[in-house]
């Protein structure tokens, strides 16, 4: 009989689990792209809750990887979130890894189906190619450990975008299952799943159009973005800027000037003490001009004497 306890104990348990949970019933996202390149987004999020809840977490992914390896980050101004009636309601954010973590707080989310409102703006969500501009998203994100029932999604691009093409993938993270139905009509397209997303499956688009229709970033603003998604990069460059500064201000060695003759020491200084100052030496040399000075001054008298040797012979001028 032993082997049925497990049995039972599982049994036991699949109520209490049944009691505490929440599915996903429906998905909708507006995506638009805006005229200066920002992409404004709008979930629509319906629950239906078993057991009491204060509310869902929305994890999105923010940080990538290009294919040379560098980071990129995307930047997302959260706008808020309401309820379906259009009540407002309390969010916190945190990062968690490579992901942006909301916390929408549901009031009274206990046996209920409850929507929420998500509104967002990611400032550099589009990616420019040579040939053509892209947005590539992912509508739903591929975190939910809940099923999503259903999954649709509009995507509205600029009026003046011209030659619109779109593909969409579904699955688990790096699917290239392509379930979704995509409808497209001039620059509006909609995507539609015709099944439900499981566990950590998500939906993802790919819009592309033709150059033009948005203002691509300049060279220094893709500067600054890189340097924000890669600042570990930045430390050399900023160090040697750094000391680049410090060697302007204090390192530098003096600019010289043109050198000018002159015949006599500086103003208020000897003859000893500049000479002394020049080669940090008091030299005979130094006293010979000293004495001279003095000479010259009138401080001293200087004579010729001469003396004569071997009875006049040889004279000696001292």
């Amino acid at each position: 009989m032993r082997p049925a306890l497990p049995l039972v104990l599982v049994l036991a348990g699949a109520p209490a689990a049944a009691q505490h949970s929440y599915v996903i019933r429906h998905f909708d996202a507006t995506i638009r792209v805006t005229e200066d390149g920002g992409v404004d987004v709008r979930e629509s999020i319906t629950a239906r809750f078993t057991g009491a809840w204060n509310g869902i977490y929305r994890t999105l992914p923010v940080d990538y990887r290009s294919p040379q390896g560098f980071s990129w980050t995307l930047r997302v101004d959260l706008l808020g979130a309401t309820d379906a009636d259009g009540h407002e309601l309390r969010i916190e954010s945190s990062r968690e890894g490579h992901y942006l973590k909301i916390k929408i707080w549901v009031p009274g989310a206990e046996d209920t189906t409850r929507t929420v409102v998500l509104h967002y703006l990611a400032r550099n969500g589009l990616r420019f190619f040579p040939d053509h501009d892209e947005l590539y998203w992912n509508v739903t994100g591929d975190e939910w450990d809940k099923p999503i029932e259903a999954a649709t999604a509009l995507i509205e691009l600029p009026a003046r975008a011209t030659g619109v093409r779109t593909i969409a993938f579904n699955g688990v993270y790096g699917s290239t299952a392509r379930d979704a139905r995509v409808d497209q009509a001039g620059t509006t397209v909609r995507l539609s799943m015709p099944r439900r997303l499981e566990f950590h499956e998500g939906l993802t688009a790919v819009v592309g159009w033709d150059k033009g229709a948005v203002p691509e970033p300049t060279k220094p603003e893709r500067a600054i973005d890189f340097a924000e998604s890669n600042w570990p990069l930045t430390i050399p460059a900023v160090v040697l800027l750094g000391m680049l500064l410090l060697w302007s201000r204090v390192g530098r060695d003096p600019r010289r000037l043109p050198l000018v003759v002159r015949y006599e020491p500086p103003e208020g200084l000897t003859p000893a003490e500049t000479g002394t100052l020049m080669d940090n030496t008091a030299d005979l040399r130094d006293i010979t001009a000293t004495v001279a000075d003095l000479a010259v001054r009138g401080h001293l008298k200087i004579e010729e004497r001469p003396e004569r040797h071997l009875v006049g012979l040889l004279r000696r001028t001292e």
